[in-house]
């Protein structure tokens, strides 16, 4: 069965970047391009995983993860960083992944592969 990402970033070049690698290894992309939009996905799509910036507008994707991991329906949704926030944007000490946005696409559905396992 084809998994569902969800992608929550307001750089349009990333998201079709990463878009286009899921897609090419048979994903399905929803996209939102600031963080209410993404809690608002997550709750009407029930993705398999959500990728998401830090920086995001409207809401941080930092605010957005504490939401999501507040809810019930989505506490146990995986997730994944992909900033260019720091070395490593925030510590959500949750052993959640961190990638640059400029990751090689291997690495990108290697760990798409390990958080949707």
């Amino acid at each position: 069965m084809q998994k569902h990402i969800l992608l929550v970033d307001s750089d349009a070049e990333n998201l079709a970047r990463l878009s286009q690698t899921l897609r090419l290894h048979d994903y399905r992309v929803s996209v939102a391009r600031h963080g209410v939009e993404g809690l608002a996905l997550v709750d009407s799509l029930r993705p398999d995983c959500i990728i998401f910036d830090v920086d995001l507008p409207c809401l941080s994707g930092t605010i957005m993860y504490s939401r999501l991991r507040r809810d019930a329906k989505s506490r146990q949704l995986p997730a994944i960083v992909c900033s260019d926030v720091g070395p490593r944007p925030v510590d959500f000490g949750t052993g959640i992944p961190v990638l640059p946005k400029s990751c090689a696409p291997e690495t990108l559905i290697e760990t798409v592969r390990g958080a949707t396992a």
